[in-house]
C-alpha cells in the first residue's frame, strides 16, 4: 500500500513581542534617525513657542511649547508617513526623490488639517479662556498661524530637511535608488568569492567603520539592510541580495529569504516543534526558512553547533 509523504509546512518567523520588535527596529538607528524623527520636531516646537510672544503671554512657557509640540510632532510623524505611502504605491515608476517628498507633504497637509484646526480650536477654548482683554481668541490663532500659510512653510521645511539630511548628513530619504558606490580597485567586482577578498561595497556606506569580517547578520528591512555586528547595528539603504552576494560565501549562509548569518557567530540551533531559530552570539534570534533546515542540521553537525532540544 503507497504511503503518502506529507511535506513540512512552511517555517514561520518566530513571534517577537513589542518589546522585541521595537528594539529590532530603534536598535539599528544611530545619532542621524533620532535626530531626523526626534530632534527635529523638536526644535521646531521650541522654536515656534518662543517667537511666538501673544500666545507666550497667555499660556507661560509650559502651554506654548505643548500647543507648538502638538504642531509639530504629530504632524511631522504623519508626513513621514504619507511620504512613506507615496513611496510605495509610486514604486513602479520611480520618480524622482523631489516628486515623491512633494507629494507626500500634499498628502500630510491634507491628512493633518482637520488635526491641526481641532487642536487649535481646544488650545483657544481651553488656554485663553481666561485672557482679560480678549485680544487672542480662535480667531486670532488661526489667522497668527495662518493654517494654509503654516502647511506651505511646513512642507517647505519637509522638504529642506530632508534633502540636508539625504545629500549632506549620509541618512537616506525616500529614494529608490542607493546612489552609486564607492569605486573599488582595478579588476575588482566587490564580490568576495569573484575578486579574491575584497572589501564588500556596502560597508562604506556605513557611519561607523566596520569590517567584513565584524559582520555577524544581514537582515532586510524593506529597501535597507540591518548590518549587525557583535555590539553594534546599523542600517543602510542598500539591495539585501547585492549585500549577500558581496560577502564571502563560505563565511555564512542565507538562512531565510530575509536573514544571512556568519557561521562562526551561531552559538545554538533551536528547534520548536517543525520551526528552526538560529541563536546568536548577540542573543539575536534568528528564523530559518523550512527549505534551509537540512542545511543548519548539516551546518550544525559540521561545525559542532549545538541543537536545542537535542534529537
Amino acid at each position: 500500500m503507497q504511503q503518502k509523504v506529507q511535506s513540512d509546512p512552511p517555517a514561520a518567523d518566530p513571534v517577537r513581542s513589542p518589546v522585541e520588535l521595537a528594539q529590532s527596529w530603534f536598535g539599528a538607528w544611530n545619532w542621524r534617525h533620532w535626530t531626523f524623527y526626534a530632534g527635529v520636531p523638536l526644535v521646531i516646537a521650541v522654536y515656534a513657542a518662543l517667537n511666538n510672544w501673544a500666545v507666550l503671554q497667555v499660556a507661560g512657557y509650559s502651554g506654548a511649547l505643548l500647543f507648538y509640540a502638538g504642531h509639530a510632532f504629530i504632524p511631522w510623524w504623519t508626513t513621514c508617513l504619507a511620504t512613506w505611502l507615496v513611496m510605495q504605491l509610486l514604486r513602479p515608476w520611480q520618480p524622482p526623490q523631489l516628486v515623491v517628498l512633494t507629494l507626500g507633504t500634499v498628502l500630510a497637509c491634507l491628512l493633518i488639517l482637520p488635526y491641526s484646526q481641532w487642536l487649535t480650536t481646544r488650545f483657544a477654548a481651553g488656554w485663553l479662556a481666561g485672557d482679560p482683554t480678549g485680544a487672542i481668541g480662535s480667531a486670532h490663532i488661526h489667522d497668527q498661524i495662518g493654517v494654509w500659510v503654516f502647511m506651505f512653510r511646513a512642507s517647505a521645511i519637509w522638504i529642506a530637511i530632508n534633502l540636508l539630511f539625504d545629500r549632506l548628513l549620509g541618512l537616506p530619504r525616500y529614494r529608490y535608488t542607493a546612489g552609486q558606490p564607492p569605486a573599488a580597485p582595478a579588476g575588482a567586482t566587490g564580490r568576495p568569492g569573484e575578486n579574491g577578498g575584497a572589501a564588500p561595497r556596502f560597508l562604506a556606506r556605513l557611519p561607523a567603520a566596520v569590517a567584513a569580517d565584524e559582520v555577524i547578520a544581514l537582515k532586510a528591512e524593506q529597501h535597507y539592510v540591518q548590518v549587525v555586528t557583535p555590539q553594534r547595528k546599523f542600517m543602510t539603504l542598500y539591495r539585501f541580495s547585492d549585500a549577500v552576494a558581496e560577502m564571502d560565501p563560505d563565511a555564512g549562509k542565507r538562512v531565510h529569504r530575509s536573514y544571512w548569518v556568519r557561521t562562526d557567530a551561531i552559538r545554538a540551533v533551536r528547534r520548536e516543534a517543525r520551526r528552526y531559530s538560529l541563536l546568536l552570539e548577540n542573543d539575536m534570534r534568528i528564523p530559518v526558512s523550512a527549505p534551509n533546515r537540512g542545511l543548519i542540521r548539516e551546518l550544525a553537525r559540521e561545525n559542532r553547533i549545538p541543537v536545542y532540544p537535542p534529537h
